[in-house]
């Protein structure tokens, strides 16, 4: 019997596959199966741990609102409820007058800046619809604590708009007690 692999042989020529033909790496598998686990877990901690992924840093939207516009007396907001003449009736007031400031001189950019993050298309909105230069108005009257489904402020406006067309209402003011104070929306009197 001859050994080796050649004429004449009876042995095939070893391939270092088995039966059943070549067998494929799998490496390739278990780095597919190894990223799309990492995918997994990071998406679940994004879900988890909010702000991580930067979902809360979009800014993608008309202006986004900026600190700088913000009236802000102490480093940490304030933790007490409005009260008939407190500190929070007073910042909502300084706020509206600010806010009206900006509409008066046609800047609605820094006046949309106040506004609540989560109110800011509707703001915009109204905006849009209500106020046309040239505008002039004024707080007209003392700053109310309000109940209602969110907790607010309104100030009382009134003056003109649209050169001349009357206009009144109260400009809500967002009232939560671990949150710094912002533009909510605009309400019009009749």
């Amino acid at each position: 019997m001859q050994s080796g692999y050649g004429p004449g042989s009876t042995q095939p020529p070893y391939t270092g596959f088995g039966p059943g033909g070549p067998r494929r790496p799998r490496i390739p598998l278990y780095l597919v199966v190894a990223i799309a686990g990492v995918l997994v877990l990071v998406g679940v901690v994004a879900l988890i741990v909010p702000g991580l992924m930067g979902g809360d840093d979009d800014q993608s939207g008309p202006t986004a609102p900026s600190p700088v516009g913000r009236q802000v007396t102490s480093p940490q907001p304030t933790a007490q409820p409005s009260t008939p003449g407190g500190p929070r009736l007073t910042e909502a007031t300084a706020l509206a007058t600010k806010f009206l400031a900006f509409l008066n001189a046609n800047d609605q950019k820094h006046a949309l800046a106040l506004g609540c993050a989560d109110s800011i298309k509707l703001l915009t909105g109204q905006l849009l619809v209500t106020i046309d230069p040239p505008t002039r108005l004024t707080v007209s009257g003392p700053a109310a604590s309000v109940t209602s489904y969110y907790p607010r402020i309104s100030v009382p406006f009134s003056g003109t708009t649209k050169g001349g067309a009357p206009l009144s209402g109260t400009v809500d003011i967002m009232d939560m007690p671990s949150q710094p104070l912002c533009v909510r929306l605009t309400s019009l009197a009749p």
